[in-house]
């Protein structure tokens, strides 16, 4: 059975509200657009961070590892229930509101203790975005075209990264890193006024025809096969491209010992650039391909890791600066192509009034375990190597995560082949 024909409820949008459909995810794109700036902007400023609170690549490693992703990961699940129950949009406008002004406190820190507790204070009030939007944009777009949605929302992943790297490298080498906490951390306010005062909260579905859905527990998540090999396999490949996300800017200005702007100028401007593209690509051509049969979106993202892995190991092992940035480059765009196709899968299998539980699941799993995790062995494994390796150490410790890749695309491609069986039945 296609899963985009589980629940009868999920009828055609109609398209007189198509519009203000996309107004809606538009908003919420904008949402998640200062959720990544906040999120990201400790890695252009790394050096700087070290430098002035005394950190070590460890501590830098726990900093945007797991104080930031795993409390992330963990807060979301219970904020995510509250939202499967409550005004998706309410929480979302108070979370804003939580996780900028954490954010400008950041500049105001003078160790490790103070810097990582404002950290864990953002990933407190992001962690209420995604579930909460991902639901709101299921709500709002039907089947094939939920992908689409998603995809846009996020976009604003990429651009956010985008805006950190090159902006906040650029106020970091110009006013301090402290400046740069202290202006984003003020960007809030505005986002909480549009999205209280213009996004209405859609009606939730009824779950008529959805008995044998996934509902809200992680158990019966984890039971169905397809989401749980896209969460195994999100959570590899987040375990990979966390680390490249947390450590390339530091990798690049250690290797080709360039500064915080002009890192931020050009691998932060063509990386973030291929991130937009490909989270844009990954929804849209998964979107057309799920039109044909749900499993070949899937079947794409296989094949797009391994040869994510491929440009990824290429890259770190190149001395010039242009062919490592063009492979790297790559890396990104590929593996950029999961986003929408993975939670518009899940969104599409769960039950209706657990699909914010069921993203928080997810986002536990490829944030709070991928992600947190292969930012913090990166930086353990680099203490580890330096004696011995030098400035060298980054690199060899970034190679050995690039492996995970080609274990995510093995999970990809099982559930594909699972999706496919039960559609055939």
């Amino acid at each position: 059975m296609d899963i985009h024909k589980q629940h009868p409820a999920l009828s055609a949008q109609a398209p007189a509200s198509r519009v203000y459909a996309w107004y809606c995810v538009f908003a919420l794109m904008l949402c998640q657009a200062l959720a990544s700036v906040d999120a990201r902007l400790p890695f252009i400023l790394v050096e700087a961070l070290k430098r002035d609170l005394g950190l070590s690549d460890t501590q830098v490693g726990l900093i945007t590892g797991p104080a930031f992703s795993l409390t992330y990961a963990v807060c979301a699940i219970p904020i995510a229930k509250l939202s499967d129950r409550g005004n998706r949009v309410a929480i979302i406008s108070v979370a804003i509101a939580v996780w900028s002004a954490f954010t400008a406190v950041a500049g105001l820190a003078v160790n490790f203790g103070t810097f990582a507790a404002t950290r864990v204070g953002v990933a407190v009030g992001e962690s209420a975005l995604t579930p909460g939007a991902h639901s709101l944009i299921a709500s709002y777009f039907k089947g094939p075209a939920r992908a689409k949605g998603l995809a846009v929302y996020s976009f604003g992943l990429a651009a956010g990264a985008f805006i950190a790297f090159a902006v906040g490298g650029y106020v970091g080498d110009r006013f301090g890193w402290r400046m740069a906490f202290f202006l984003v951390g003020g960007g809030g306010l505005g986002l909480v006024a549009l999205l209280m005062g213009t996004v209405r909260h859609p009606p939730r579905e009824s779950a008529v025809g959805a008995s044998s859905a996934p509902r809200g527990d992680i158990r019966s998540l984890l039971r169905h096969p397809v989401i749980r090999n896209l969460v195994l396999g999100g959570t590899l490949l987040g375990f990979s491209a966390g680390s490249v996300n947390a450590w390339g800017p530091a990798y690049v200005m250690r290797t080709f010992h360039l500064s915080a702007t002009e890192t931020g100028a050009s691998y932060g401007a063509v990386t973030g650039l291929l991130a937009m593209v490909g989270i844009l690509a990954g929804g849209f051509i998964g979107s057309w391909l799920s039109e044909r049969h749900p499993s070949r979106a899937l079947q794409m993202l296989s094949g797009a890791f391994v040869i994510a892995m491929l440009a990824q190991i290429g890259g770190l092992l190149a001395d010039d600066y242009t062919l490592f940035l063009a492979l790297l480059a790559l890396t990104i765009l590929l593996s950029s192509f999961y986003l929408a196709p993975t939670h518009a899968a899940i969104q599409s299998i769960v039950d209706p009034a657990s699909r914010s539980f069921a993203s928080a699941v997810t986002l536990f799993c490829i944030n709070g375990l991928g992600i947190a995790l292969g930012a913090f062995v990166v930086g353990a494994l680099s203490d580890v190597l330096t004696p011995r390796l030098g400035d060298g150490a980054l690199r060899w410790a970034l190679l050995g995560v690039s492996l995970a890749k080609s274990w995510s695309a093995l999970h990809y491609w099982l559930a594909s082949r699972h999706l496919l069986r039960s559609s055939s039945t």
